[in-house]
């Protein structure tokens, strides 16, 4: 006979749809208002769901009694995302955001004991108390700085205020925080996920029973070629509604990092100068490679964008590039260099000089305000800014040999420098990419070795290009030697950082790196691979080097298979910040204040990919423009 279950709820969610599917269960869904001891009659078990509402679950009198009276006569209760129960209640909810669960059971559910989980920007109701017998399963943790495991301590066993799932009677299973939706809501890893929902079925049931297979929300099957893969990253711009008023206005920064139990992504309100032109640069190359007339369009309006709007045209600041719609007097020098690219490719490729002289404009208030040894600090800001502050910017070295900051906006200097023979950019280029090599490998690290090495990428290949010197031919094939050694057999790069000497690294209450340890498979596509397809097509370019396109194609065929497939329009041909390259999903330290895991970049991400990737597949076009 089927073993007869209550699933207690006010809504239906990937749990309760995954009870009733199982074959070996008969289940009844129950409203938690009006239960009676002559309703819960029968039931080998009851699955109490309180996750499907923002407030955590209070039962009538009435119906907790009936609740109660079930339990007591020894029947098995799970109890999930409720205010009280039994004789036990909790403090008010509070975020999940930057906690993690870790098991620290020896046989709950298969998962080895200290096994790390993320439920993303969840709920918990944590317990004020605990019955004196309870055992903990799965314990919250903040502060975590490590990938997918860590020791269990007594001490943590112990901490009975940050139980996330225990059993606080033998005939009582508690979740405190909203587990019913845990597909749509993404929790990572996926399997480990499966495993514990498997452990409380389980349980619940008295017995091991099969669970039917679930389609989580997204899944990362590659599309048939590059090209699709390429025409899949934007078409993401306007099914995610990206593009704003067509480009005319901008573009969105993409999507913000939380994920809500219900499933819910915000998109992130940001309107970005450096996003408004690398989505530019993504539209241009792909209306090169499809002839598509409408995608050149909107490449032409996200550029005016970036000039006409977000550019300052007159005034002690001429020139200057705002960073974003709310930071309207900061200037980063490299995120202003990256809005700029798809101008120098435009001229590069013969395809108009409309913005040039703006593109020049910008960089004339780049190079005023860089040093002598040809860098500039981390950013720029006009509030408190004294003439006087200005004029010790171009008078004193910054000392910051830093690719996160200076290495893009090197690299435009020298391209422009190479296209119209304007000295002072060529020397100014040369200058400060120097200042960065001396320094190499020691560089100034933002993230990572590894984003530092990425970043370089397409810069060197400039440097080479603009000064056709063999030293600086030289330095580009070092630089590919030193990040092959980071390559994961899936292809992709991973975080390493050989002194852990990031700014970022093995950080909370921040910006902070995806890397815990060295080793870990771990890999960052908002700050370091995503510049790795762009960076490669350049190298092969300047060089002509048939070694750099093949690791380009390895390269970007680990970016066709981790491109996210979806029915969510909001996710379909975007690529998310921080896969775990072994498990191949989205998982990695949700420490960072802006850009977690999930976080979706529509320009430094998913444009910058796309751009790359159409670089290769227009290898044969595109490569007579260096000749």
């Amino acid at each position: 006979m089927p073993i007869t279950m209550a699933v207690i709820t006010r809504d239906n969610s990937d749990l309760s749809d995954l009870l009733c599917r199982v074959r070996e269960l008969s289940v009844t869904v129950l409203s938690p208002d009006h239960l009676t001891d002559e309703a819960l009659q029968g039931f080998s078990c009851a699955c109490v769901l309180g996750g499907t509402q923002t407030e955590p679950l209070i039962l009538p009198a009435r119906s907790r009694t009936a609740l109660e009276n079930f339990a007591q006569s020894g029947k098995r209760v799970f109890c999930e995302y409720m205010q009280s129960f039994a004789l036990n209640y909790c403090k008010p909810t509070e975020s999940t955001r930057f906690l993690r669960l870790k098991c620290v059971a020896t046989d709950f559910a298969g998962l080895p004991q200290g096994t790390l989980l993320d439920d993303q920007c969840n709920r918990r109701a944590a317990p004020y108390y605990h019955a004196r017998d309870a055992r903990p399963l799965l314990v919250y943790k903040s502060g975590m700085t490590n990938h997918a495991a860590e020791d269990v301590t007594e001490a943590e066993r112990q901490d009975f205020t940050q139980y996330a799932l225990w059993l606080e009677t033998p005939q009582m299973m508690v979740c405190c925080f909203s587990l019913c939706n845990f597909l749509r809501a993404r929790f990572a890893p996926q399997t480990c996920w499966r495993q514990v929902v498997q452990g409380v079925v389980n349980w619940l049931a008295g017995t091991a029973l099969p669970l039917p297979d679930r389609q989580p929300c997204y899944r990362l099957q590659p599309r048939p070629t590059l090209r699709d893969c390429a025409r899949a990253g934007m078409e993401w711009f306007e099914k995610a509604d990206m593009l704003l008023q067509g480009g005319y206005a901008g573009v969105r920064e993409g999507l913000a990092t939380e994920i809500y139990p219900d499933g819910r992504q915000e998109t992130a309100k940001p309107v970005r100068t450096d996003c408004a032109g690398e989505a530019a640069m993504a539209y241009f190359f792909h209306a090169l490679a499809t002839d598509d007339a409408d995608g050149l369009e909107k490449s032409r309006l996200l550029e005016d964008f970036v000039y006409n709007v977000m550019q300052i045209h007159d005034g002690a600041y001429r020139g200057m590039l705002r960073w974003t719609d709310a930071a309207w007097g900061v200037c980063y020098q490299d995120d202003a260099a990256r809005a700029m690219l798809v101008t120098l490719f435009r001229a590069l490729y013969g395809q108009g000089r409309e913005h040039l002289a703006d593109c020049r404009s910008a960089l004339e208030f780049l190079l005023n305000t860089t040093g002598p040894d040809g860098l500039r600090p981390a950013r720029t800001d006009l509030l408190n800014m004294t003439p006087e502050d200005f004029r010790k910017l171009g008078t004193e070295n910054a000392d910051f040999p830093c690719a996160h900051y200076n290495a893009f906006y090197l690299g435009c200097l020298l391209l422009y420098g190479k296209l119209t023979g304007d000295e002072r950019c060529l020397t100014v280029g040369e200058c400060g990419m120097r200042s960065i090599w001396r320094a190499y490998p020691h560089t100034v690290r933002e993230q990572s070795e590894t984003e530092e090495l990425c970043r370089l990428l397409l810069p060197t290949a400039w440097l080479y290009y603009a000064t056709g010197k063999a030293e600086d031919k030289a330095l580009l094939y070092t630089l590919v030697h030193d990040l092959e050694k980071m390559r994961h057999p899936s292809g992709g790069y991973l975080e390493w950082d050989s002194d852990y000497s990031a700014a970022c690294s093995r950080q909370d209450g921040g910006e902070c790196s995806l890397l815990s340890r060295n080793g870990d498979p771990v890999v960052d596509l908002l700050y370091s691979n995503n510049w790795v397809p762009l960076g490669l097509m350049q190298a092969y370019f300047v060089t002509g080097d048939e070694e750099f396109y093949r690791l380009f194609c390895r390269h970007a065929d680990f970016l066709r298979r981790c491109q996210i497939r979806s029915g969510d329009p909001k996710l379909d041909g975007a690529w998310a910040r921080g896969y775990d390259v072994d498990k191949m999903e989205v998982f990695g330290l949700p420490n960072d204040v802006g850009w977690g895991p999930w976080a979706i970049e529509s320009g430094w991400t998913v444009a910058e990919i796309t751009a790359g990737l159409y670089a290769g597949i227009l290898k044969d076009e595109l490569k007579e423009y260096y000749r």
